[in-house]
């Protein structure tokens, strides 16, 4: 009955919304954004609205199974068609991971390795760290490891899902978690770059677009000085995840893993859009913290700390919304290789 019940939901979304159409195209923003948004809330554990994290992420895997059904044939590199003398070419992700299960030559060796990373994180926290509690960066690797885990048994039915899982996931752990682990044993010139990076280019446009709005403020390394509305003085530290280090992982992660398993993009254009991406992720970021110390001047600091839990979100979601869509409206996609496409991938 379950199964009667999918392929029905699978023709009425193909009624809906036919391959190629501007509304597939429109579903498939709206699953990345609702898929990338519930990630993001999920790990960080200081919004207040966990249960919107849980509920986008489980809503955008379902869509995500229903609005990128890939063929077979692109999966597996045979003609699309009768009339096809070509081979239709296999995304660059699925020959990655073809080529690293050939590497390993048992698939159940990224069960064991899935398992072993969720065990060192769960033995660190209970008998190493000063906090037995989960944080962000450990509920990462967790998601990680069972991803690995599930990857083998996902992979049968929905290849192309778990494949984009499983890279996205990696490349977060490798651009966001291990990073932060390696500076968390270690100080030098990574500390100082980044407390240069976030005054120069967090602290110091934050404090000067509230003085040219009338705010008294003034920047400091990574504090931010302000004199409320009613003449409470406050400072403001920049943190890591205030310098977008979240948002700038998560994007670039979800932006590559969908390039690499879904849209075959020229690298020029990859480069750009990526780039594009970036400044987008940067400008939200110093819009947010605007925002936040807009609100902290008029209303307090009570009203300024539930902004900072929510107000991130909110304005992640519009920003990252928009890029999507223009990725999705001008990324190109060609189902075959000719020579043409390979000189100009070059």
């Amino acid at each position: 009955m379950m199964r009667l019940n999918w392929e029905a939901l699978e023709a009425a979304v193909d009624r809906l919304a036919p391959k190629g159409s501007p509304r597939i195209k429109l579903l498939q923003i709206i699953t990345i954004v609702l898929i990338f948004e519930g990630i993001s809330v999920l790990i960080l554990f200081s919004y207040d609205a966990a249960i919107i994290g849980v509920f986008s992420l489980a809503l955008g895997i379902v869509m995500a199974l229903l609005v990128f059904p890939y063929k077979k044939e692109v999966l597996e590199g045979k003609p699309e068609a009768p009339g096809l003398k070509e081979p239709v070419a296999q995304p660059l992700g699925m020959k990655l991971l073809d080529l690293i299960e050939r590497g390993i030559g048992d698939v159940r060796v990224m069960v064991v390795f899935g398992a072993a990373i969720i065990a060192l994180v769960l033995v660190y926290n209970l008998r190493f760290s000063q906090r037995s509690e989960l944080g962000d960066l450990d509920t990462l690797s967790l998601l990680f490891g069972g991803m690995l885990i599930a990857y083998p048994i996902a992979a049968r039915r929905y290849k192309t899902e778990a494949a984009f899982s499983l890279i996205f996931l990696g490349l977060v752990v490798l651009l966001l978690v291990l990073p932060q682990a390696v500076m968390s044993v270690s100080s030098g010139a990574g500390s100082s770059v980044g407390n240069a990076y976030v005054h120069y280019m967090l602290a110091e446009p934050f404090a000067r677009i509230l003085s040219v709005l009338g705010i008294h403020a003034s920047s400091s390394g990574n504090n931010v000085a302000i004199v409320f509305q009613d003449g409470t003085p406050t400072s403001l530290s920049i943190s890591a995840y205030c310098a977008g280090l979240y948002s700038f992982s998560i994007f670039v992660s979800a932006f590559v893993a969908f390039v690499l398993v879904f849209e075959r993009m020229p690298a020029k254009k990859t480069a750009i859009v990526l780039a594009c991406g970036l400044v987008a992720a940067y400008l939200g970021n110093v819009f947010r913290m605007v925002v936040i110390g807009l609100v902290g001047y008029y209303r307090g600091m009570d009203a300024l700390l539930w902004a900072h839990r929510n107000a991130g979100w909110l304005i992640f979601l519009a920003w990252s919304s928009v890029f999507w869509y223009l990725v999705m409206k001008f990324a190109t996609s060609p189902r075959v290789d000719t020579k043409k496409d390979v000189e100009n991938d070059r």
